[in-house]
């Protein structure tokens, strides 16, 4: 993860990167020593997987299941490398940067038997961009793959995607504009194949349960059902293609949303992994089995500006200024979070031709400072024509997101007089989809990287795509700048840090709080976990040494 990044030379930022979680060698070197009754890991997840249909998964906790049942045309090596997948090699590429030509492998099959085709793929990427489906990743076509714009706009069918099946092992795809993390996006499962006619079989069941899905990938799922949750399992698919290369013969994760019991079950030797928070941080952060990383995911809260109060410029710029994030952090978190002031995290690109960071070129949009949210507040009261405001704050149903939201609560009511924030809980998928249905006036939020590229937070700020249903078209201009300056790496890059300065140092679009780290406890033996600083893990190469 973080001690193993390369640089993307054409963008200078740098790449998915991963970490050997443990020592080990890497996957595919030898047999394990481990009997086959001892290759079962024992993992937590903290909430239930809302969806298993690519279309519909916006979430981490999804593309990690998905990550490891389903298989796209590349995926990430321990070194965070994009390697051959379903891809039978590296693509061919034109000169002018714009077409790929994929060869499928000819042992690529979907549990069924079916051989993985270049169909699957034209499939399932022309749903992704079709509006009817309303994916939620779709943005990641739009400006990347030719027509993939216009059809979402309804100004062209989705069989125009420049995506085409030359025959059903060979696939084609045609670009608006070179771009050289292309396929690094494509081990995201936003980007894997799907099977028309299983899933037209199917019907609504598709997605609802481990028993109405096929996979491809290294591993099969089990005992999973979308409207029970709780738990579900990964067994390792005998029809993979590197099925020889798959050390770990059953995987088990069960959701347990409270740090006390992971650790508890952890110490009692139930379990492989437990991640900390809190007080467990400082209890085990000596151990042997602690693991500890600064993670590119910005954590904020979303503000619906449909709502009235929150459409108030000085009422955002107030609750912006309001929380004292290094105080969660340092006396909450206590895991190695640091406090942010923008929404694009440390360490994750840097500037092509300084070298510098993009939290450094864009510095701190805003700051912890009651005197300046009690103005901007006390303005906006009047402005509004009111003397208290009511607003309610969404989480998820966890342990730690109660006490988030419960920090936020009461940092905002002591420093904006008339204020009440009422916290409401909820199963994360409800979250999810509340944010995506704009249901909603706060809500705590928090965005992983895809790309190492700041455009995949920047643009998120764009009419078209953000969640808190506004419109600036300053920041929209520079966004759509930036994109078209894909040849001018530094005028994109003052492009993205201006958008980000305007997004949030002048509209206050989001309240930023802080950038997450990861900790955590895994038992020593188990090898070649694959826990990136973003982007889902992946169990192919783990396995645990006897």
């Amino acid at each position: 993860m973080i001690n193993s990044k390369k640089r993307l030379q054409s963008l200078m930022v740098l790449p998915l990167a991963g970490l050997m979680v443990a020592c080990g060698s890497a996957a595919g070197d030898g047999e394990s020593s481990a009997t086959v009754s001892e290759q079962v890991l024992r993992l937590t997840a903290t909430s239930d997987i809302p969806s298993m249909d690519i279309t519909a998964a916006t979430d981490l906790v999804s593309f990690t299941a998905m990550n490891n049942a389903f298989e796209g045309l590349y995926t990430l090596d321990l070194d965070g490398k994009a390697i051959p997948a379903a891809a039978a090699d590296m693509p061919e590429i034109s000169e002018d940067g714009l077409v790929y030509t994929f060869t499928i492998r000819d042992d690529a099959v979907w549990s069924n038997g079916d051989p993985v085709t270049s169909s699957d793929f034209v499939y399932a990427w022309q749903k992704m961009v079709d509006p009817i489906v309303a994916a939620g990743y779709a943005y990641m076509y739009d400006g990347l793959i030719q027509n993939a714009t216009e059809i979402m706009a309804g100004e062209l069918d989705p069989a125009e995607l420049a995506v085409e099946s030359i025959s059903d092992k060979e696939l084609q795809v045609t670009l608006v504009q070179p771009a050289p993390y292309f396929l690094d996006i494509l081990a995201m499962p936003f980007f894997f194949p799907q099977h028309q006619a299983y899933m037209e079989e199917q019907g609504d069941s598709y997605g609802s349960g481990s028993d109405h899905l096929i996979y491809n990938g290294p591993f099969v799922m089990t005992d999973w059902d979308q409207a029970v949750g709780g738990s579900w399992t990964f067994v390792k698919n005998d029809s993979y293609w590197d099925e020889e290369n798959v050390r770990l013969e059953e995987v088990d994760v069960q959701v347990i949303k409270e740090t006390s019991t992971a650790v508890n079950l952890y110490e009692a030797d139930e379990l492989e992994f437990a991640a900390l928070s809190g007080e467990y941080v400082s209890d085990h952060k000596e151990d042997a089995d602690f693991h500890s990383q600064l993670n590119t995911a910005s954590s904020f809260i979303e503000m619906n500006q449909e709502v009235a109060t929150l459409a108030n410029e000085n009422i955002r710029e107030a609750f912006t200024k309001a929380i004292n994030s290094a105080e969660y952090t340092d006396s909450v978190l206590k895991n190695g979070s640091i406090p942010i002031y923008g929404y694009v995290p440390n360490g994750l690109a840097t500037n092509p031709a300084t070298g510098a960071d993009f939290r450094e070129d864009a510095g701190d949009l805003t700051s912890f400072n009651i005197e300046e949210a009690q103005a901007a507040w006390t303005e906006g009261l009047a402005e509004l024509g009111v003397e208290s405001v009511s607003l309610e704050l969404m989480t998820s149903d966890t342990e730690d997101a109660k006490k988030m939201a419960e920090f936020f609560q009461s940092q905002m009511q002591a420093n904006l007089p008339g204020l009440t924030i009422t916290i409401r809980q909820v199963p994360f998928s409800v979250k999810q989809d509340s944010l995506r249905n704009g249901t909603y006036e706060m809500a705590t939020s928090n965005w992983i990287a895809d790309f190492a590229d700041p455009v995949n937070y920047v643009e998120r700020f764009h009419t078209d795509i953000n969640r808190g249903n506004y419109s600036f078209a300053d920041v929209d201009e520079l966004i759509d700048s930036a994109k078209a300056a894909y040849n001018d790496e530094e005028a994109r890059w003052d492009y993205l840090v201006e958008a980000e300065q305007t997004a949030i140092g002048e509209h206050y679009v989001q309240i930023p709080t802080y950038q997450s780290a990861g900790t955590y406890l895994l038992k020593e033996d188990v090898k070649d976990l694959f826990i990136p600083v973003f982007g889902p893990d992946s169990y192919k190469y783990a396995y645990i040494e006897e």
